[in-house]
């Protein structure tokens, strides 16, 4: 009896553990809200959390709050409670750990393609949530330096690089891709190109972009570069290419890929690691639309006439497991632009793949589907496994060219280290060649 009676007893405690732990606050009035921090002053910290004061509280509303938190990447823990009060109101209890950190750091790769990166950066040093970061990269194909500010909501950046590389064209009206991180387009099953050329084009952004209520966000670009050629049969726009670009963007719930976090050396930015290992109550829906309008002219000192628009949809579902189903679909159409401005396949993509080649024309739509699978997944780090399969349809004149590819990308993060590591392997679905490429970068 005396056992049956304390069974009794712990399963009662258990229970009301549970329920308190869980406990329905939906639509009861939000009559505090506290904050503790360690560094930075509690006044930003209740800027970013999207909840006020005599608002009515909502679940939905109160994970996107908690997220927005976590997305400062400047806190090492976030303790979070809801305590009930006599008047049947809530008061919502913050204690959030902020660190900071500065970190030098230098790296390369070699082979056909080799570059080598240095870059210092900065957090939340002077107690304002900030992230600063110079950066510089030297490649084959050229160098490219960057500096960015992320203060508040805005994001400051300005840049100047200078690219000369060698550019093909094939039989079936394709280019060799360029850049820092491209691949080596003789590698390829392509056979020889009809025509190589020199490009060499020098360029300088200054950019800002600032983001409303954690939905919504606005940037405006100023973009210049002045482009030579050298060698037979080069196109036709040598000379100045500057303009202006605008970009809106509406999203919620988006899971669109962490960028690289090296506070996560120091422990920093590592508040959400307990969300994201916790299983969903409930298949989560997340969305972001952008649309971009790009124009220049000679009103700010161009040669050429640039004017080109295009609208990217990005959807994804997250099951109760945390993997996750992406969509992605961008449309695009230029209607003034030279060679070097018209519409590229790889930008209509879904960004998973990597080809040595791409087509140019003046409208597209392409996208992607693909599903991010966590075999692996606790705290130490998580594995991925993501197959991927994406397509773009071109128009060109009268003419139309498809560009695809299919393949999977693998790997593993974990936790204080900034950024995974992992293999991407794609199959161009044009001419069945393969690319397998180092990944750094992106996440869970």
């Amino acid at each position: 009896m005396k056992k049956l009676f304390l069974s009794i007893t712990l399963i009662l405690l258990c229970s009301f553990a549970f329920s308190s732990e869980t406990a329905d606050f939906n639509g009861k009035t939000i009559r505090e809200i506290n904050i503790k921090t360690s560094r930075i002053s509690p006044k930003m910290v209740r800027k970013k959390f999207l909840m006020q004061e005599g608002e009515v509280f909502f679940k939905d509303s109160y994970d996107y709050a908690r997220q927005a938190l976590h997305d400062m990447r400047i806190f090492k823990s976030i303790d979070f409670d809801i305590a009930e009060n006599e008047d049947n109101t809530l008061s919502i209890n913050i204690d959030a750990k902020d660190g900071y950190f500065i970190l030098p750091m230098i790296f390369g790769t070699g082979g056909n393609e080799s570059m080598l990166a240095v870059a210092l950066m900065e957090a939340n040093i002077f107690k304002a949530g900030e992230m600063f970061s110079i950066f510089g990269s030297f490649s084959s194909d050229g160098f490219l330096t960057m500096a960015l500010l992320g203060i508040e909501n805005n994001l400051f950046s300005i840049g100047y690089n200078g690219m000369e590389f060698e550019e093909s064209v094939y039989k079936n009206g394709s280019y060799s891709t360029s850049g820092m991180f491209s691949s080596d387009s003789k590698r390829d099953k392509s056979g020889k190109p009809l025509n190589s050329y020199d490009i060499k084009s020098d360029g300088f952004v200054l950019s800002w972009s600032r983001l409303f209520y954690e939905k919504t966000s606005i940037s405006l670009a100023f973009n210049t570069s002045y482009i030579q050629y050298k060698g037979n049969n080069t196109p036709d726009d040598e000379g100045r290419h500057n303009k202006m670009i605008f970009s809106i963007k509406n999203f919620k719930n988006a899971k669109e890929g962490d960028n690289v976090d090296w506070g996560a050396l120091f422990g920093i930015g590592q508040s959400g690691i307990a969300d994201k290992l916790a299983a969903l109550p409930k298949k989560k829906f997340g969305y972001s639309v952008r649309l971009t309008y790009e124009n220049g002219g000679d009103y700010i000192g161009s040669d050429y006439d640039i004017s080109r628009i295009s609208l990217n949809f990005s959807g994804n579902i997250e099951f109760k497991t945390r993997n996750t189903l992406f969509l992605n679909i961008t449309a695009a159409k230029g209607f003034e632009s030279k060679f070097n401005d018209r519409i590229k396949s790889i930008d209509t993509l879904s960004g998973k793949g990597i080809y040595s080649k791409m087509f140019r024309c003046d409208e597209a739509i392409g996208g992607g589907l693909s599903f991010a699978w966590y075999p692996i997944k606790n705290k130490t780090g998580v594995l991925s496994i993501v197959p991927f399969i994406e397509n773009a349809i071109l128009w060109d004149n009268s003419s139309i060219q498809n560009h695809g590819g299919a393949g999977t990308i693998i790997s593993y993060r974990m936790w204080r280290i900034p950024f995974p590591l992992g293999i991407n392997f794609t199959q161009n679905l044009n001419d069945r060649s393969n690319e397998v490429s180092f990944v750094f970068g992106g996440g869970f």
